[in-house]
């Protein structure tokens, strides 16, 4: 489990990634609440989603900053809805490197099923069925 503090004032902040069941989860808590969680399946993804979640962390608070007496409400929930669409900007970019990948893995499949299908009799034809 990596974990970060980042402090404000008296309050402190705290990211992780720890792995959890057969993948990897990364959230950011203040106080024993949670602001933001997100899972990942692959270690090295959310490595590179840590890495850059503390990044956007350093540099909102740089650009965001308030002064002890805020609003701590307000503040958290502007914090855990930048680092959302952070985090779904970083997924569409990871997802679209999937959907490549799989499109073409999927595209060299049909064409060697084309071409051994030209040998199959149609009488053949065995489909999938349900088992009980």
């Amino acid at each position: 489990m990596k974990t970060r503090n980042f402090k404000h004032g008296k309050k402190i902040y705290r990211s992780y990634l720890k792995p959890v069941g057969k993948g990897y989860e990364v959230g950011f808590v203040f106080s024993g609440t949670p602001l933001f969680v997100g899972n990942f399946v692959h270690a090295k993804e959310a490595n590179a989603w840590y890495t850059q979640m503390n990044q956007q962390i350093a540099q909102f608070t740089k650009k965001y900053w308030i002064t002890p007496n805020a609003p701590r409400a307000f503040y958290n929930k502007f914090m855990t809805q930048h680092l959302y669409k952070i985090y779904y900007a970083f997924l569409d970019k990871h997802f679209a490197k999937y959907t490549r990948t799989y499109s073409r893995e999927f595209n060299k499949n049909e064409r060697k099923y084309k071409r051994l299908r030209k040998n199959w009799r149609p009488k053949d034809q065995l489909p999938l069925r349900r088992a009980a």
